[in-house]
Protein backbone atom coordinates (compact mmCIF):
# COMPACT_ATOMS: atom_id res chain seq x y z
CA UNK A 1 0.00 0.00 0.00
CA UNK A 2 1.24 3.40 -1.12
CA UNK A 3 1.75 6.25 1.96
CA UNK A 4 -0.73 7.81 1.89
CA UNK A 5 0.49 11.39 0.87
CA UNK A 6 2.18 9.82 -2.64
CA UNK A 7 -1.83 8.56 -3.10
CA UNK A 8 -3.99 10.52 -5.69
CA UNK A 9 -6.69 8.89 -6.57
CA UNK A 10 -8.22 8.69 -2.83
CA UNK A 11 -8.87 11.56 -0.22
CA UNK A 12 -9.93 9.55 3.03
CA UNK A 13 -13.44 10.34 4.03
CA UNK A 14 -13.79 13.67 6.92
CA UNK A 15 -16.07 11.19 8.41
CA UNK A 16 -13.08 8.95 9.27
CA UNK A 17 -10.62 11.83 9.57
CA UNK A 18 -12.62 13.18 12.45
CA UNK A 19 -12.04 9.98 13.93
CA UNK A 20 -8.18 10.57 14.66
CA UNK A 21 -8.53 12.12 17.93
CA UNK A 22 -10.61 9.68 19.63
CA UNK A 23 -8.62 6.57 18.12
CA UNK A 24 -5.68 8.25 19.61
CA UNK A 25 -7.06 8.08 22.89
CA UNK A 26 -8.49 5.07 22.44
CA UNK A 27 -4.93 3.04 21.57
CA UNK A 28 -2.97 4.91 24.00
CA UNK A 29 -4.94 3.65 26.67
CA UNK A 30 -4.01 0.27 25.33
CA UNK A 31 -0.66 0.95 25.06
CA UNK A 32 -0.68 2.68 28.49
CA UNK A 33 -1.88 -1.04 29.62
CA UNK A 34 1.68 -2.78 28.88
CA UNK A 35 -0.22 -5.78 27.90
CA UNK A 36 2.59 -8.51 28.28
CA UNK A 37 1.02 -12.05 27.66
CA UNK A 38 -0.34 -13.36 31.12
CA UNK A 39 -0.76 -9.51 31.72
CA UNK A 40 -3.58 -7.90 29.36
CA UNK A 41 -6.28 -7.61 31.90
CA UNK A 42 -6.00 -3.43 32.03
CA UNK A 43 -6.10 -3.55 28.05
CA UNK A 44 -9.56 -5.78 28.59
CA UNK A 45 -11.06 -3.65 31.06
CA UNK A 46 -10.29 -0.44 27.74
CA UNK A 47 -12.59 -2.84 25.46
CA UNK A 48 -14.99 -3.84 28.49
CA UNK A 49 -15.70 -0.10 29.00
CA UNK A 50 -15.73 1.09 25.57
CA UNK A 51 -18.84 -1.88 25.27
CA UNK A 52 -20.35 -1.17 28.00
CA UNK A 53 -20.98 2.68 27.31
CA UNK A 54 -22.54 1.91 23.91
CA UNK A 55 -24.69 -1.13 25.00
CA UNK A 56 -22.98 -3.83 23.24
CA UNK A 57 -23.42 -7.47 24.46
CA UNK A 58 -20.23 -7.99 25.98
CA UNK A 59 -18.47 -10.33 28.46
CA UNK A 60 -14.76 -12.04 29.18
CA UNK A 61 -14.37 -15.69 29.44
CA UNK A 62 -12.62 -18.03 31.62
CA UNK A 63 -9.18 -17.67 29.82
CA UNK A 64 -9.30 -13.63 29.70
CA UNK A 65 -10.24 -13.22 26.25
CA UNK A 66 -13.01 -10.14 26.12
CA UNK A 67 -16.03 -10.79 23.65
CA UNK A 68 -18.64 -8.21 21.94
CA UNK A 69 -21.48 -9.45 20.01
CA UNK A 70 -23.94 -7.58 17.58
CA UNK A 71 -26.87 -10.19 16.92
CA UNK A 72 -27.75 -10.22 13.47
CA UNK A 73 -31.25 -11.53 12.35
CA UNK A 74 -30.52 -13.89 9.13
CA UNK A 75 -28.48 -16.75 7.34
CA UNK A 76 -25.14 -14.83 7.45
CA UNK A 77 -22.47 -14.59 7.34
CA UNK A 78 -21.40 -14.49 10.83
CA UNK A 79 -18.21 -12.44 11.16
CA UNK A 80 -15.34 -12.65 13.48
CA UNK A 81 -13.38 -9.18 14.11
CA UNK A 82 -10.21 -10.88 16.33
CA UNK A 83 -6.34 -9.97 17.25
CA UNK A 84 -4.55 -10.45 20.42
CA UNK A 85 -4.37 -7.97 23.22
CA UNK A 86 -0.40 -8.98 24.25
CA UNK A 87 2.91 -7.33 23.25
CA UNK A 88 6.27 -8.52 23.69
CA UNK A 89 8.61 -7.16 25.65
CA UNK A 90 10.23 -3.25 24.79
CA UNK A 91 13.69 -4.30 24.68
CA UNK A 92 16.68 -2.06 25.47
CA UNK A 93 15.11 1.46 26.41
CA UNK A 94 18.16 3.42 25.43
CA UNK A 95 17.17 2.12 21.70
CA UNK A 96 13.68 3.66 22.24
CA UNK A 97 15.08 7.25 22.79
CA UNK A 98 14.04 10.17 22.56
CA UNK A 99 10.70 7.96 22.78
CA UNK A 100 9.29 5.87 26.08
CA UNK A 101 7.78 1.97 24.78
CA UNK A 102 4.99 2.52 27.12
CA UNK A 103 4.20 6.38 26.91
CA UNK A 104 2.04 6.83 23.76
CA UNK A 105 3.35 9.94 21.62
CA UNK A 106 1.88 11.09 18.34
CA UNK A 107 4.84 12.84 16.47
CA UNK A 108 5.27 14.11 12.62
CA UNK A 109 1.24 12.16 11.96
CA UNK A 110 3.08 9.09 13.37
CA UNK A 111 2.02 7.64 16.96
CA UNK A 112 4.70 5.28 18.79
CA UNK A 113 4.61 2.83 21.69
CA UNK A 114 5.60 -0.77 22.54
CA UNK A 115 2.62 -2.93 20.34
CA UNK A 116 0.83 -0.29 17.78
CA UNK A 117 1.93 -2.06 14.81
CA UNK A 118 1.62 -5.52 16.32
CA UNK A 119 -0.98 -5.16 16.99
CA UNK A 120 -3.02 -3.03 18.83
CA UNK A 121 -3.73 -0.48 15.54
CA UNK A 122 -4.97 -3.16 13.55
CA UNK A 123 -7.05 -4.53 16.82
CA UNK A 124 -8.55 -1.28 17.55
CA UNK A 125 -8.70 -0.78 13.63
CA UNK A 126 -11.43 -3.38 14.06
CA UNK A 127 -13.07 -2.54 17.26
CA UNK A 128 -13.71 1.11 15.85
CA UNK A 129 -15.34 -0.57 12.62
CA UNK A 130 -17.34 -2.94 15.08
CA UNK A 131 -18.88 0.58 16.93
CA UNK A 132 -19.75 1.95 13.60
CA UNK A 133 -22.02 -1.02 12.78
CA UNK A 134 -22.97 -0.93 16.36
CA UNK A 135 -24.38 2.78 15.29
CA UNK A 136 -26.45 1.98 12.01
CA UNK A 137 -27.73 -0.73 14.20
CA UNK A 138 -29.26 1.24 17.18
CA UNK A 139 -30.13 3.65 14.38
CA UNK A 140 -32.39 0.64 12.77
CA UNK A 141 -30.07 -1.21 10.15
CA UNK A 142 -30.73 -4.91 10.15
CA UNK A 143 -27.55 -7.24 9.66
CA UNK A 144 -28.28 -10.65 8.66
CA UNK A 145 -25.93 -12.90 10.57
CA UNK A 146 -23.26 -12.22 13.66
CA UNK A 147 -21.03 -9.55 13.82
CA UNK A 148 -18.20 -10.53 16.93
CA UNK A 149 -15.39 -9.15 18.08
CA UNK A 150 -12.71 -10.58 20.21
CA UNK A 151 -9.45 -9.46 21.82
CA UNK A 152 -7.41 -12.51 22.63
CA UNK A 153 -4.85 -13.77 25.16
CA UNK A 154 -1.35 -15.37 24.68
CA UNK A 155 -0.69 -15.07 21.04
CA UNK A 156 2.72 -13.68 21.39
CA UNK A 157 4.16 -17.04 22.55
CA UNK A 158 3.03 -18.31 19.56
CA UNK A 159 0.93 -20.70 21.38
CA UNK A 160 -2.35 -19.00 20.92
CA UNK A 161 -3.82 -19.99 24.08
CA UNK A 162 -6.52 -17.46 23.97
CA UNK A 163 -7.40 -18.07 20.32
CA UNK A 164 -8.21 -21.54 21.23
CA UNK A 165 -10.03 -21.50 23.91
CA UNK A 166 -12.23 -18.94 22.38
CA UNK A 167 -12.77 -21.33 19.50
CA UNK A 168 -13.38 -24.54 21.08
CA UNK A 169 -15.49 -23.04 24.09
CA UNK A 170 -16.30 -19.52 24.32
CA UNK A 171 -18.20 -19.26 21.05
CA UNK A 172 -19.52 -22.52 21.42
CA UNK A 173 -20.84 -21.83 24.75
CA UNK A 174 -22.87 -18.71 23.53
CA UNK A 175 -24.30 -20.05 20.44
CA UNK A 176 -21.87 -18.11 17.93
CA UNK A 177 -20.64 -19.67 14.64
CA UNK A 178 -18.44 -17.84 12.38
CA UNK A 179 -18.50 -18.60 8.75
CA UNK A 180 -15.94 -15.67 8.18
CA UNK A 181 -12.68 -14.08 9.90
CA UNK A 182 -10.77 -10.79 9.91
CA UNK A 183 -7.30 -10.70 11.81
CA UNK A 184 -5.75 -7.34 12.21
CA UNK A 185 -2.04 -8.05 12.29
CA UNK A 186 -0.05 -5.78 10.78
CA UNK A 187 -0.10 -6.30 6.58
CA UNK A 188 0.97 -2.71 5.31
CA UNK A 189 -2.61 -2.74 3.90
CA UNK A 190 -2.68 -5.66 2.07
CA UNK A 191 -5.01 -8.93 2.46
CA UNK A 192 -2.51 -11.32 3.85
CA UNK A 193 -4.42 -15.02 3.06
CA UNK A 194 -2.14 -17.07 4.35
CA UNK A 195 1.28 -17.54 6.25
CA UNK A 196 4.10 -20.12 6.41
CA UNK A 197 3.86 -22.31 9.47
CA UNK A 198 6.03 -22.30 12.69
CA UNK A 199 7.52 -24.72 15.14
CA UNK A 200 9.75 -24.79 17.62
CA UNK A 201 11.48 -27.99 18.13
CA UNK A 202 13.87 -29.39 21.25
CA UNK A 203 16.60 -31.64 20.74
CA UNK A 204 18.15 -32.88 23.78
CA UNK A 205 21.52 -34.65 23.37
CA UNK A 206 22.72 -36.64 26.54
CA UNK A 207 26.33 -37.56 27.46
CA UNK A 208 27.92 -38.85 30.75
CA UNK A 209 29.59 -36.11 33.27
CA UNK A 210 33.14 -36.22 34.94
CA UNK A 211 35.72 -34.32 35.81
CA UNK A 212 37.15 -31.45 33.14
CA UNK A 213 40.62 -32.64 33.95
CA UNK A 214 39.70 -36.02 32.96
CA UNK A 215 37.86 -35.73 29.80
CA UNK A 216 38.26 -39.38 28.83
CA UNK A 217 36.02 -40.53 31.24
CA UNK A 218 33.17 -38.28 30.29
CA UNK A 219 30.90 -37.97 27.43
CA UNK A 220 30.72 -34.53 25.85
CA UNK A 221 27.43 -33.97 24.94
CA UNK A 222 28.29 -30.78 23.59
CA UNK A 223 30.90 -32.71 21.42
CA UNK A 224 28.25 -34.99 20.24
CA UNK A 225 25.70 -31.78 19.28
CA UNK A 226 28.26 -30.24 17.57
CA UNK A 227 27.16 -32.37 14.10
CA UNK A 228 23.64 -31.89 14.62
CA UNK A 229 23.66 -28.16 15.02
CA UNK A 230 26.05 -28.32 11.95
CA UNK A 231 23.10 -30.35 9.65
CA UNK A 232 20.82 -27.85 10.65
CA UNK A 233 22.62 -24.83 9.89
CA UNK A 234 23.39 -26.19 6.71
CA UNK A 235 19.47 -27.42 6.26
CA UNK A 236 20.57 -31.28 6.63
CA UNK A 237 22.32 -30.74 3.01
CA UNK A 238 18.93 -29.86 0.81
CA UNK A 239 17.71 -26.95 -0.73
CA UNK A 240 14.92 -25.08 1.24
CA UNK A 241 11.53 -25.93 -0.03
CA UNK A 242 9.47 -23.37 -2.18
CA UNK A 243 6.04 -21.94 -2.23
CA UNK A 244 4.63 -18.67 -2.70
CA UNK A 245 3.86 -17.99 0.70
CA UNK A 246 7.97 -18.21 0.92
CA UNK A 247 10.38 -20.71 1.49
CA UNK A 248 11.31 -22.77 4.40
CA UNK A 249 13.79 -21.55 7.36
CA UNK A 250 15.42 -23.34 10.17
CA UNK A 251 17.53 -21.64 13.13
CA UNK A 252 18.58 -22.52 15.77
CA UNK A 253 17.56 -19.95 18.71
CA UNK A 254 18.97 -21.03 22.00
CA UNK A 255 21.40 -23.63 23.40
CA UNK A 256 21.58 -24.72 26.78
CA UNK A 257 24.52 -26.88 28.58
CA UNK A 258 24.93 -28.14 31.73
CA UNK A 259 26.07 -28.29 34.43
CA UNK A 260 27.84 -25.02 32.92
CA UNK A 261 30.23 -22.40 33.22
CA UNK A 262 30.27 -22.56 37.26
CA UNK A 263 31.95 -26.10 37.24
CA UNK A 264 35.19 -28.18 36.00
CA UNK A 265 32.93 -30.22 34.32
CA UNK A 266 32.26 -32.46 31.25
CA UNK A 267 28.96 -31.79 30.32
CA UNK A 268 26.48 -34.49 29.77
CA UNK A 269 23.24 -32.49 28.42
CA UNK A 270 23.10 -30.32 25.83
CA UNK A 271 19.51 -28.42 24.52
CA UNK A 272 19.27 -26.89 21.17
CA UNK A 273 16.05 -24.76 20.53
CA UNK A 274 15.31 -25.02 16.80
CA UNK A 275 12.62 -22.55 15.14
CA UNK A 276 11.57 -24.21 11.75
CA UNK A 277 9.30 -22.25 9.71
CA UNK A 278 7.97 -24.20 7.01
CA UNK A 279 5.34 -24.42 3.72
CA UNK A 280 2.94 -26.89 2.17
CA UNK A 281 3.13 -29.39 1.30
CA UNK A 282 5.70 -29.60 4.22
CA UNK A 283 3.85 -30.49 7.74
CA UNK A 284 5.05 -30.16 11.39
CA UNK A 285 5.32 -34.27 11.57
CA UNK A 286 7.87 -34.05 8.68
CA UNK A 287 9.52 -31.39 10.42
CA UNK A 288 9.92 -33.64 13.45
CA UNK A 289 10.88 -36.46 11.23
CA UNK A 290 13.38 -35.25 9.47
CA UNK A 291 15.48 -34.36 12.77
CA UNK A 292 14.68 -37.95 13.72
CA UNK A 293 15.49 -39.64 10.41
CA UNK A 294 19.25 -37.22 10.87
CA UNK A 295 19.81 -38.71 14.52
CA UNK A 296 19.07 -41.97 14.07
CA UNK A 297 21.58 -42.33 11.32
CA UNK A 298 24.05 -40.57 13.62
CA UNK A 299 23.19 -43.19 16.44
CA UNK A 300 24.32 -45.88 13.99
CA UNK A 301 27.69 -44.34 13.00
CA UNK A 302 27.96 -43.93 16.86
CA UNK A 303 25.85 -45.62 19.32
CA UNK A 304 27.17 -43.14 22.20
CA UNK A 305 25.12 -40.89 20.78
CA UNK A 306 21.98 -40.21 22.99
CA UNK A 307 19.36 -37.70 21.47
CA UNK A 308 15.90 -37.15 21.42
CA UNK A 309 13.38 -34.38 19.64
CA UNK A 310 10.33 -33.50 19.76
CA UNK A 311 7.79 -29.91 19.63
CA UNK A 312 8.11 -27.60 22.75
CA UNK A 313 5.22 -27.36 25.18
CA UNK A 314 4.53 -24.67 27.77
CA UNK A 315 2.53 -24.27 30.04
CA UNK A 316 0.97 -20.82 30.92
CA UNK A 317 -1.11 -19.50 33.42
CA UNK A 318 -3.56 -16.25 32.01
CA UNK A 319 -4.30 -13.07 34.02
CA UNK A 320 -7.41 -14.81 34.97
CA UNK A 321 -5.94 -17.63 36.69
CA UNK A 322 -6.57 -20.48 33.48
CA UNK A 323 -3.94 -22.79 33.17
CA UNK A 324 -3.33 -24.59 30.00
CA UNK A 325 -0.68 -26.33 28.09
CA UNK A 326 0.11 -25.64 24.79
CA UNK A 327 2.84 -27.14 21.70
CA UNK A 328 4.58 -23.85 20.61
CA UNK A 329 4.15 -23.60 16.80
CA UNK A 330 1.75 -21.93 14.37
CA UNK A 331 1.01 -24.27 11.30
CA UNK A 332 0.66 -23.15 8.33
CA UNK A 333 -2.82 -21.96 7.02
CA UNK A 334 -4.19 -20.58 3.27
CA UNK A 335 -7.47 -19.04 2.40
CA UNK A 336 -7.61 -19.11 -1.51
CA UNK A 337 -7.45 -16.00 -3.83
CA UNK A 338 -10.39 -17.07 -5.56
CA UNK A 339 -12.36 -17.47 -1.97
CA UNK A 340 -15.51 -15.40 -2.29
CA UNK A 341 -15.23 -13.02 0.54
CA UNK A 342 -11.57 -12.77 -0.55
CA UNK A 343 -12.91 -11.16 -3.31
CA UNK A 344 -15.47 -8.83 -1.79
CA UNK A 345 -13.20 -7.88 0.60
CA UNK A 346 -10.38 -7.12 -2.39
CA UNK A 347 -12.74 -5.07 -4.05
CA UNK A 348 -14.23 -3.02 -1.53
CA UNK A 349 -11.02 -1.70 -0.88
CA UNK A 350 -10.03 -1.09 -4.45
CA UNK A 351 -13.39 1.27 -5.07
CA UNK A 352 -11.93 3.05 -1.59
CA UNK A 353 -9.15 3.87 -4.03
CA UNK A 354 -6.66 1.48 -1.72
CA UNK A 355 -3.98 0.27 -3.35
CA UNK A 356 -4.22 -3.39 -2.05
CA UNK A 357 -2.24 -6.51 -2.96
CA UNK A 358 -3.06 -10.17 -1.98
CA UNK A 359 0.23 -11.29 0.42
CA UNK A 360 1.14 -14.02 2.64
CA UNK A 361 2.87 -13.17 5.77
CA UNK A 362 6.25 -14.92 6.64
CA UNK A 363 5.64 -14.79 10.80
CA UNK A 364 2.59 -16.96 12.45
CA UNK A 365 -0.61 -15.62 13.45
CA UNK A 366 -3.99 -16.71 15.48
CA UNK A 367 -5.00 -17.67 11.94
CA UNK A 368 -3.22 -20.92 12.23
CA UNK A 369 -6.43 -22.23 14.79
CA UNK A 370 -9.08 -20.50 12.88
CA UNK A 371 -8.02 -21.21 9.79
CA UNK A 372 -5.68 -24.13 9.67
CA UNK A 373 -7.92 -26.07 12.38
CA UNK A 374 -11.36 -24.93 12.00
CA UNK A 375 -11.28 -24.18 8.05
CA UNK A 376 -12.87 -20.74 8.37
CA UNK A 377 -11.97 -18.38 5.67
CA UNK A 378 -9.36 -15.73 7.00
CA UNK A 379 -8.47 -12.11 5.99
CA UNK A 380 -5.61 -10.41 7.38
CA UNK A 381 -5.60 -6.60 6.83
CA UNK A 382 -4.45 -4.01 9.34
CA UNK A 383 -2.47 -0.43 7.71
CA UNK A 384 0.59 -1.23 10.30
CA UNK A 385 3.56 -1.84 8.83
CA UNK A 386 4.83 -5.87 9.42
CA UNK A 387 8.70 -3.76 9.22
CA UNK A 388 7.72 -2.36 12.74
CA UNK A 389 6.74 -5.21 14.45
CA UNK A 390 8.82 -6.06 17.40
CA UNK A 391 11.00 -2.99 17.06
CA UNK A 392 11.97 -0.06 19.24
CA UNK A 393 10.27 3.09 17.93
CA UNK A 394 7.88 0.81 16.94
CA UNK A 395 5.28 3.28 15.27
CA UNK A 396 2.31 3.53 12.85
CA UNK A 397 1.10 6.26 10.42
CA UNK A 398 -2.33 7.65 11.58
CA UNK A 399 -3.83 8.04 8.22
CA UNK A 400 -3.08 4.76 7.62
CA UNK A 401 -4.97 3.70 10.52
CA UNK A 402 -7.84 5.99 9.75
CA UNK A 403 -8.11 4.28 6.40
CA UNK A 404 -7.73 0.91 7.97
CA UNK A 405 -11.33 1.97 9.87
CA UNK A 406 -12.91 3.11 6.92
CA UNK A 407 -11.71 -0.29 5.05
CA UNK A 408 -13.29 -2.46 7.95
CA UNK A 409 -16.51 -0.57 7.98
CA UNK A 410 -17.17 -0.81 3.94
CA UNK A 411 -16.25 -4.10 3.89
CA UNK A 412 -18.86 -5.26 6.52
CA UNK A 413 -21.23 -2.68 5.17
CA UNK A 414 -21.06 -4.47 1.87
CA UNK A 415 -21.15 -7.83 3.79
CA UNK A 416 -24.90 -6.75 5.25
CA UNK A 417 -25.97 -4.82 2.62
CA UNK A 418 -25.81 -1.44 4.67
CA UNK A 419 -25.04 2.11 3.62
CA UNK A 420 -21.95 3.49 4.68
CA UNK A 421 -21.66 6.26 7.86
CA UNK A 422 -20.89 9.80 6.68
Amino acid sequence: MKPVQEREMYSMKDYYKNMEDSWVEFVSKNILAQAYSGEEKATSEVFMQAMDELGIEHFRDECGNVVGVIRGEGDGPNVLLTGHMDVVPEGSIDAWSPYSPFEPKVEDGKLYGRGISDMLAGLTSEFFAFMEIKKLVDAGAKISGDLIFAAVVYEEPAESIGTIYLMEHTLPEHGLDVDLCYLGEPSDGNLAIGQRGKIELVIEVYGKVAHSSAPQEGINAVEKALPIMDAIMHNFGSEPLVHEMGKTSMVITDVVVTPGQKYSCVPDYCEITVDQRYVPPMTIEDTVSRVQKFLDEQKKKGPELRAVVYPRMNKRTCYTGYEAEAVKQHPAWVTGKDNEYVELTYSTLKELGQDVEKIYWQFGTDGSVICGKYNIPTIGYSGAMMSQAHQAQEHVEIDRILDCIEGYTAVLCRLYGLDMPE
